[in-house]
């Protein structure tokens, strides 16, 4: 599962100036960032976001609730998996 260091280095690596952060520090995506992460999610996480979550991944107002977020996807993806026939 994606921890929130996981997150907060895929937003550094973005750009996003997060020398110290925690789970409460304020998170701005504009596009160009969200489709960066969305993208990187999927190559090194095997993570992928539909497009019902991605408004909510771009709502995400810190690292903490994105965290949550990317955590709620990625156990639906795993549960989806263990009922695949």
């Amino acid at each position: 599962m994606i921890t929130e260091s996981d997150v907060a280095r895929l937003l550094r690596e973005s750009g996003l100036p997060l020398a110290e952060w925690d789970s409460s520090t304020e998170l701005v995506l504009d596009s160009l960032t969200s489709v960066w992460l969305l993208h990187h999610l999927e190559e090194q996480y095997g993570i992928v976001v539909g497009p019902e979550d991605e408004d909510e991944v771009a709502a995400s107002d810190s690292i903490g609730s994105l965290h949550l977020v990317l955590r709620r996807v990625q156990a639906g993806a795993l549960e989806g998996a263990r009922h695949v026939p």
